[in-house]
C-alpha cells in the first residue's frame, strides 16, 4: 500500500507538460496499435471501414449540396464530385481529415483538465472540422471549375493552413478558457 502512495504522490507532483506529454505519448501509442493490430481483427476493420465509407459519403452529399445552393450544378459519383461540364476532386481517405481530426481530439484528451470540459470542446471541434472540410471541398471543387491551375496548391497549402490556423485556435480559446475557469474557481 506504502508503494502505491508514494507513486501517487509523485504523479502529483509532475508539472502539467509532464502529464500533456505523458498523455500524449500514451495516445501515440493507442493510435499505433490501432491501426497497426487492431485492423486486423474482421470486427473492427468492418466497422473502421463502414465509418469511412459514411464519412466520406456524408461529406460529399453535404458539399453537392452545398454547391448546389450557392448556384452550381453538382455531382457525385463514387468518391468524386464535379460540377457539371468540369472535371472533379476525388475525395481519397486523406481528404477526409482522420489524422488531423485525431491530432485535434488528441491533445484536447492528453490535456489534463477535467473529462466534463473536454466533451463540449470535442463535440464543437469536430463539428467546425467537418463543415470546414466540407468548405475545403467545395472550394477545391470550385477551383477546378474555374481555375484549375491552381487546383494543386489550393489542395496542398492553402486549405491545409487555413484548417491547420482554426484548429490552433480552437485549441487557444479552449486553454484560454480552462485558465479563466480555473482562475474564477480559485476566488471563489
Amino acid at each position: 500500500m506504502r508503494i502505491f502512495n508514494t507513486v501517487s504522490e509523485r504523479l502529483t507532483k509532475i508539472p502539467i507538460w509532464g502529464k500533456f506529454l505523458i498523455n500524449i505519448l500514451i495516445l501515440y501509442i493507442l493510435w499505433v496499435l490501432f491501426f497497426k493490430f487492431l485492423r486486423d481483427f474482421w470486427i473492427v476493420d468492418y466497422v473502421y471501414e463502414e465509418g469511412i465509407y459514411y464519412l466520406t459519403l456524408i461529406q460529399l452529399r453535404t458539399t453537392e449540396f452545398l454547391l448546389d445552393f450557392i448556384g452550381f450544378k453538382a455531382h457525385t459519383l463514387g468518391k468524386i464530385i464535379w460540377i457539371e461540364g468540369h472535371e472533379g476532386v476525388l475525395l481519397d481517405r486523406g481528404c477526409l481529415g482522420r489524422n488531423t481530426l485525431g491530432l485535434f481530439l488528441g491533445f484536447i484528451l492528453a490535456y489534463p483538465s477535467g473529462k466534463s470540459r473536454k466533451w463540449g470542446i470535442m463535440i464543437i471541434g469536430t463539428l467546425v472540422f467537418l463543415m470546414l472540410n466540407i468548405l475545403r471541398i467545395s472550394g477545391l471543387a470550385i477551383t477546378q471549375y474555374c481555375c484549375p491551375r491552381y487546383l494543386d496548391i489550393n489542395h496542398h497549402l492553402i486549405f491545409k493552413y487555413i484548417v491547420y490556423s482554426v484548429i490552433l485556435l480552437m485549441w487557444y480559446l479552449w486553454l484560454r478558457q480552462l485558465r479563466r475557469s480555473k482562475k474564477e474557481a480559485a476566488h471563489d
